[in-house]
């Protein structure tokens, strides 16, 4: 089955981003990043039966990644066994913050949440995607932090984006956002994250064949019961609280405000507290931009080359990718 130029080029550009992080998708990884509407079977085709798709990407060992980075298969097995070894250490830290009162949902975000974390120090940061009942963003975010403090976690523990159910919907609506609520992996509050993704719809327009995921059974994370309880005792000083967290922790962050590299990207609102101080929004649609460029026009050149035939211009430009 031939796919149109849109469907390559469409295709190119799924695995165009997920090679700048260094990471080969298998064919389903592939399906759910297709900025087109798929099925499995007929991406199978595609890919079997384009030149062009051919000359763009290779298909090896269960993955697609960009032609000729076959290095991309190693790092990926070498990244899933340090980031599963580090989400095996961390599974306090995750039932902690999963269990504490007001707190809705609990999701991985970042390079954990693709399994693709480099191991050691440097990339040790556990980030979390956190939501809280309405009016407890900065309580439930203080606590967690002083409490991580205390007991050893702080280094690696990342708050940097905590809404309230009263905020669900996030900006803004770019690829860049999009793909980051497709790769989240929800470990506490299932019905919430129903709810999340209600609220950011235009994640299916980059992404129509996204469904929504279902944390793995040695995944989960249960909220004791106490914690509801907690809640009850807590609803007269809770308000009171909550004012003196929020006063007290963005006074604390706007003395470091000088250091942050991406003012845009940080939100110290009453119902959101977002941390994307050094956001990398900008610089990766740019480093996308150029990737998906060269992959057409190389793909293009290689195809005209083998039929003898002067190069045919992209069918798409990569900025309609976002």
């Amino acid at each position: 089955m031939m796919p149109t130029a849109a469907e390559e080029a469409a295709v190119v550009a799924a695995v165009s981003y997920a090679a700048l992080f260094d990471y080969p998708l298998t064919v389903p990884q592939l399906r759910e990043s297709l900025g087109v509407a798929a099925d499995e079977a007929t991406l199978r085709a595609w890919l079997a039966d384009s030149p062009f798709l051919g000359a763009a990407l290779t298909c090896r060992a269960g993955f697609v990644y960009p032609a000729g980075r076959h290095d991309l298969a190693g790092t990926r097995r070498r990244r899933e066994a340090a980031s599963l070894t580090r989400l095996r250490r961390d599974r306090q830290v995750l039932r902690f913050v999963s269990g504490l009162p007001y707190v809705r949902m609990v999701a991985i975000s970042g390079s954990l949440a693709h399994l693709n974390a480099e191991d050691g120090d440097e990339a040790a940061d556990l980030d979390l995607f956190v939501v809280t009942a309405p009016g407890r963003v900065w309580l439930v975010t203080l606590v967690a932090l002083v409490v991580a403090k205390l007991a050893g976690w702080r280094r690696r523990l990342c708050l940097n984006y905590v809404v309230s159910e009263a905020a669900l919907a996030v900006t803004p609506h770019d690829l860049f956002t999009a793909n980051q609520i497709l790769h989240l992996q929800p470990i506490a509050g299932p019905a919430t994250y129903r709810r999340f993704l209600a609220a950011n719809a235009f994640v299916l327009a980059h992404y129509p064949n996204f469904q929504p995921r279902t944390p793995a059974a040695d995944g989960a994370v249960v909220r004791p019961a106490w914690t509801r309880v907690a809640e009850v005792v807590l609803a007269p000083v809770a308000p009171v609280v909550e004012r003196a967290a929020r006063v007290a922790y963005r006074w604390h962050l706007l003395r470091r405000a000088a250091g942050w590299t991406s003012r845009d990207g940080v939100r110290l609102e009453a119902e959101c507290l977002k941390l994307h101080t050094s956001s990398h929004r900008a610089r990766v649609l740019a480093r996308f931009d150029a990737a998906v460029g060269d992959a057409v026009r190389q793909a293009r050149d290689a195809v005209a080359d083998q039929a003898g035939e002067p190069a045919r211009p992209p069918a798409n430009t990569p900025g309609a990718w976002h």
